[in-house]
């Protein structure tokens, strides 16, 4: 049976009530309390996540006073603020939106979307808005954002890093060029300290015997070939690309990093991508789709056989799981999966543009200085609609470029060794085998009966104590990412596998058949129509206290307690 979605006055009553100062973790917030005796409330429970109720009588409760003493517990024990997804989502509908608009925006579960979407107008001072058939939309102001890092120590926290992060990545980053570097001086510093003393040794005994002549600093006649000649190939020749006429998108210390270990996974938001598709699917099919128009975007274990009657759909559960989708059995005996969250909304289909045109201009300047956008010299509301509009449209078109590449089904994008250029790879590969070169020679001079079981002194004494490590460091160094450019191989080779798949039952889906026609046409007899939560359809709003709303709650009581009590 279909779940019921009509809503009783009585909850409305439950909605207006007071909040109970129990939860620790917001010491520091202070709630504005209705009293039930001003209100006229005869049933009292708290609201979902702590939203602010207004009404007469109000009196402040700041759980400061109870937990003055232990900041750090405060901050451990305090709602971790929603993810940037959630926020961007928020501000890309307009500020008023439903579980099914963020779930279906940000790429999350329904469940994840209600519980974020409670701690953030917990955090932020939204208000909850009840419509008169009980649908829940949140609301926030153009200034959510600040008032979040004002009310939340962990959001700050993350806004401080956020500023630190980039720098300490970018450190971590060049810290293995600097070692590669460093590895290569110390290996030839030793060579060059360890040559120019043989040569001294070697020249004060030929002037005994009335020899002469010395030598300069050109490859050892006496000692055969050394790594050093490399560097007298072509001495004229700049080494490596002209960064100036030839810029790469990375540094040449970042391309070590990504010669090393990648840069990073290029799939990272597979999972965000595919609830964000599926949703987005589901919408557009009134809320009713099939296994077969759901399998493009999941990870079925084989490809579409059209010579099975039936296939088998468990590869479904985590998209019904997720979006709140409920099988239904029809009179053929096909599955139909109905997502009913996802069909109501807030927002409607609209553009950004039509949600920033619905907010007055000063909450667009509100959101305009949490977006960091400059409105110097924009005095108009419309001047400050299309600043607003091109940044969140950028924005918008950054997250969901590789979407709109992905056609008919998900498409995984498979890993690249790098994304260096082919000069800086060329130049990073040269440079560490002239480290493993450098390590065995100087590892041959350490073995040699001039410098056998001496303990050196100085420099040279340091680098033939660390010279194991300088061995290890050479061998890792390209030994890494030959593992990784053999793992990459598989890899890609899984996703390609995985692509096809999803192809094949997106091929299928488009040339149909009378199986498919069948299942596709019962599921368009459930579709139902977008259900679009205006501002006039709204009974009850935290925002308002009961009484400026006008709501009779003893009517109410004495007209719904007899169907209650049922």
């Amino acid at each position: 049976s279909k779940r019921k979605r009509t809503m009783r006055p009585r909850f409305v009553l439950l909605l207006a009530s007071t909040l109970q100062c129990a939860d620790a973790f917001t010491s520091s917030i202070a709630f504005k309390l209705p009293t039930a005796r001003s209100a006229g409330l005869r049933h009292v429970s708290a609201l979902p996540g702590g939203l602010r109720v207004s009404t007469r009588g109000q009196r402040k409760c700041t759980l400061s006073t109870v937990c003055a003493a232990g900041g750090l517990q405060k901050f451990m024990s305090e709602p971790d603020p929603p993810p940037e997804s959630v926020l961007r989502a928020v501000e890309a509908l307009g500020g008023r939106v439903t579980v099914g608009d963020v779930a279906s925006k940000a790429g999350m579960s329904v469940e994840e979307a209600k519980k974020q979407l409670t701690v953030l107008a917990q955090l932020a001072e939204g208000n909850l808005e009840v419509s008169t058939e009980g649908e829940l939309v949140y609301s926030f102001d153009g200034s959510f954002r600040s008032t979040l890092s004002a009310r939340s120590a962990k959001r700050r926290a993350q806004e401080a890093w956020d500023k630190v992060a980039p720098l300490a990545y970018y450190l971590l980053k060049v810290s293995f060029g600097v070692a590669l570097i460093t590895s290569i001086a110390l290996i030839f510093t030793a060579i060059l300290v360890i040559q120019s003393s043989s040569r001294d040794e070697r020249d004060e005994r030929r002037s005994s015997f009335g020899g002469g002549g010395g030598f300069g600093m050109g490859p050892s006649f006496w000692w055969g070939p050394t790594p050093f000649d490399f560097f007298y190939f072509n001495a004229y020749s700049p080494y490596g690309v002209n960064r100036y006429e030839e810029p790469g998108k990375m540094s040449f210390l970042e391309a070590v990093f990504s010669f090393l270990f990648g840069d990073g996974d290029p799939n990272e938001k597979l999972d965000q991508r595919r609830s964000q598709a599926v949703a987005r699917l589901v919408r557009e099919q009134g809320g009713s789709v099939i296994a077969e128009q759901l399998a493009p975007y999941m990870d079925p274990p084989k490809e579409f056989d059209p010579t099975e009657d039936r296939v088998d759909e468990a590869f479904i559960l985590p998209a019904i799981t997720e979006l709140g989708g409920t099988p239904e059995v029809t009179e053929e005996g096909n599955i139909i999966y109905t997502f009913e969250d996802l069909q109501v909304s807030a927002a409607g289909t609209g553009s950004v543009l039509e949600s920033l045109k619905g907010q007055s201009a000063q909450e667009l300047k509100q959101l305009a200085s949490a977006q960091g956008v400059s409105t110097a010299g924009l005095y108009d509301k419309d001047d400050l609609v299309a600043s607003l509009n091109a940044v969140l449209a950028k924005r918008e078109a950054e997250g969901s470029g590789a979407q709109s590449r992905l056609g008919a089904f998900l498409e995984e994008r498979q890993y690249e060794f790098s994304l260096a250029s082919q000069g800086q790879l060329l130049a990073v590969g040269a440079l560490g085998v002239i480290n493993i070169a450098g390590a065995l020679y100087l590892g041959n001079l350490f073995a040699s009966p001039y410098l056998a079981g001496r303990h050196l002194p100085g420099l040279i004494g340091f680098v033939q104590t660390i010279y194991p490590a300088l061995v290890a460091y050479g061998v890792g160094f390209l030994a890494v990412p030959f593992g990784r450019f053999l793992k990459m191989k598989r890899d890609n080779a899984a996703i390609e596998a995985r692509n096809r798949i999803r192809a094949s039952y997106a091929f299928a889906l488009k040339k149909g058949g009378a199986a498919m026609e069948t299942k596709l046409r019962e599921a368009k007899e459930r579709r139902v129509k977008l259900k679009v939560v205006e501002k006039g359809d709204v009974e009850y709003t935290t925002g308002k206290s009961i009484t400026e709303q006008g709501l009779d709650l003893k009517q109410w009581d004495d007209q719904f307690g007899s169907t209650d009590k049922k």
